[in-house]
Order: C-alpha cells, then sequence, then structure tokens
C-alpha cells in the first residue's frame, strides 16, 4: 500500500515510530562518539588523554597540528599530526597522531609514502609544497595533508593570511550531489523501470566507486563526534546522505535510502537483473533473515555506545568501493555478497512493485 493511501491515523502512527527511532539512533551514535573520543558533533566534551611528546635535541622544533586545523576532518574525524623542523628549517620527519580514521584506510598513508612527502623540504617550501591525495584513502590524506601544512604555517613568523576559500566544487564533488539529488528527489515523481536502473548504475559508479560517499557506521561516528565536514560541498553531500536516510522514513519512505542511494544495495540488485535462473528465498526465511539481520545490526550499535569496540566497523562491506585499501577478505566478501545476487535475489528487491510503490 501506498503510504498516503493508509488511513491518517495509521500514517501518524507511522511517523511517531520514524520519528522514535531517528531519536534512538541519534542518542546511540551520540554515546558511542562520546566513548570513543570524548567530542560530539565537533565540540570537546572530555579532555583527550595527554600524549608525551618527544623531547626536541636541542636543534629541533617540535609542533603538534592538535587545534591549528580546526574543522578539517578525515573519514572519521580529525587527522592531527606532529611535525619535527631542524634547526636549519627543513623538515626532518611529519609522525600522524592518534584518530579515530579507519586503521586499514590509515595504513595506506605509510605504504604511499606520504609522511615522507616533506622531509628535506624549508618548512617555508613545505608548507605550501603541492602534495597528491592518497587515491585509496582520499579522506584521511587530504585531513593529514591540511594539518601538516597548518602546522608549519604556524612556523613562519609571520603567520600567512588565510586565502579565499574557492567555494567551487571539484568534478567529483559536482557529480555526487547531483546524483544524491537525483536519488533524493526523483523516485518521488518519476516511476520508471529505466530510470532506476540508469540511478542504481550513477549510485555505482559515482558515490561508490569515485567519490566513496554513502553511509556506513564508520563514517556516522566521525559525523557525531566531529560533526560535518568543513568543505561547503562534502557538508551538502552528508545533509543530503541524512536526509535520505533519516528524514525519509519520516514521510512514510522507510527504505528510500537503501533502494535508491546505497551504492552496495543498487550493486545487488543490478546483480539480480542478470538473466539468470534466479532461487527465491521462502517468505517465512526471509522474514527470519531480516529479523536476524535488525538484531545484528540493533546489537552491534548498542555495543558501539556502550565503548566495548567499533573496530568491527572496519569488515563493513561498503567499505570494498574503496578496493585499494580495503582488505582483501572485506572485498571478497562483497564480491560473493553481489555474486549470491544474481542467483539469489535480495528478499526485498521485487523489481515489478518497486516502482509502483514509489
Amino acid at each position: 500500500m501506498n503510504p498516503q493511501e493508509r488511513p491518517p491515523a495509521r500514517r501518524a502512527s507511522s511517523r511517531a515510530a520514524a520519528a522514535l527511532r531517528l531519536a534512538a539512533c541519534v542518542l546511540l551514535f551520540a554515546a558511542a562518539a562520546l566513548q570513543r573520543n570524548g567530542r560530539l558533533f565537533g565540540c570537546e566534551l572530555r579532555p583527550a588523554p595527554a600524549e608525551d611528546a618527544p623531547a626536541a635535541d636541542g636543534d629541533e622544533r617540535i609542533v603538534d597540528s592538535t587545534g591549528l586545523a580546526p574543522g578539517v576532518l578525515g573519514y572519521g574525524g580529525p587527522v592531527p599530526v606532529r611535525v619535527v623542523v631542524s634547526r636549519e628549517g627543513r623538515v626532518r620527519r611529519v609522525d600522524p597522531l592518534p584518530n579515530d580514521e579507519t586503521p586499514m584506510f590509515f595504513e595506506t598513508l605509510a605504504e604511499a609514502g606520504l609522511w615522507h612527502a616533506w622531509d628535506g623540504l624549508p618548512a617555508a617550501v613545505a608548507s605550501t609544497a603541492r602534495v597528491e591525495a592518497v587515491t585509496s584513502a582520499t579522506y584521511s590524506s587530504e585531513a593529514a595533508i591540511a594539518n601538516v601544512r597548518a602546522a608549519l604555517a604556524s612556523m613562519a613568523p609571520t603567520p600567512p593570511q588565510p586565502a579565499p576559500r574557492d567555494l567551487r566544487p571539484t568534478p567529483k564533488q559536482a557529480a555526487a550531489t547531483l546524483v544524491l539529488l537525483a536519488a533524493a528527489v526523483l523516485p518521488l515523481f518519476v516511476r520508471s523501470r529505466r530510470y532506476r536502473l540508469a540511478q542504481q548504475a550513477l549510485d555505482v559508479a559515482v558515490l561508490g566507486l569515485w567519490s566513496g560517499l554513502f553511509l556506513s557506521h564508520a563514517r556516522l561516528l566521525g559525523w557525531a563526534g566531529a560533526g560535518l565536514p568543513r568543505d561547503p560541498w562534502d557538508a551538502a553531500g552528508a545533509l543530503l546522505l541524512l536526509a535520505t536516510a533519516l528524514l525519509h522514513p519520516l514521510f512514510g519512505r522507510a527504505g528510500h535510502y537503501c533502494a535508491h542511494v546505497c551504492p552496495f544495495g543498487a550493486a545487488q540488485e543490478l546483480a539480480a537483473r542478470l538473466p539468470v535462473p534466479k532461487r527465491n528465498v521462502p517468505p517465512a526465511l526471509a522474514r527470519r533473515l531480516d529479523a536476524a539481520r535488525r538484531a545484528l545490526w540493533a546489537a552491534l550499535t548498542v555495543c558501539l555506545a556502550a565503548g566495548l569496540g567499533a573496530r568491527w566497523t572496519d569488515w563493513e562491506l561498503f567499505s570494498a568501493f574503496a578496493f585499494r585499501a580495503a582488505s582483501g577478505a572485506v572485498v571478497a566478501l562483497a564480491l560473493a555478497t553481489v555474486a549470491l545476487s544474481v542467483f539469489v535475489p535480495v528478499p526485498t528487491a521485487d523489481f515489478s512493485a518497486l516502482p509502483a510503490r514509489c
């Protein structure tokens, strides 16, 4: 039944239940962020444990970027660094400090040689040197580069004036924003099987493989703790994701994000469209599997809120889209899941009925 065709009392009850679920979700992730790093939406609510800084040997200057790059966030939050400069004014080394980035992505920065990109450069030159972000860990590397520049700039006798911010989107940001807008709005009015196929292909190509813009526990934890990205276009993408996932259910569209935005779900449905004989899941088993999925999600989220560990978020299959940085096991599991969808359609994926239910 279309949500708009339900009796008014039932619609009001459904919206109230959705609002309660939304409030519970926000509170759970807020508690998890506080447990994880003592921050909530960018505000420091619990002092971070002090880390012993290495002593300078008399001809070194050491600068910690913590607090020098406010609003600069990686995938999971701030990415502070320690920069060591010699008496001659040349960069000796850059050391990453503890952060909340996903370990398997953050480790690729060292493997790509990012921390040695400034070695030997005069501090004045290094502060403006062009250093390329690591493709497979774009958010983390861009935040790390910004922190290095902030630390080096703070060493200048006269700190440079901040350059005017370029508000133009990059091609990646522009494409991701357009795809997200289309996914959030067009399915409300367009009931076309052909359009749905095009949207799913864009979700996989643009949101998944190119920009890596999708929801995950790790990303939600990062936003709950550090706030939204400082870049206006990255922030717009985050807000669109949150709107489709959290606000659409208040208006009777509980599965909108999964059905029209999520690149991993889109990959599964595209795989299910291949003309291969299918083995449908019996309805009773589908209900049990769905109940088990919801129970597992609830249990893992409660564990996060209770501070019982967050390393399991490294195994979210969404991270397979960053295949150059994701672990081989995660990529293999993701590929196996998509391959299984070729023969066993996702139980909720009724392609003939979905457009009519939009």
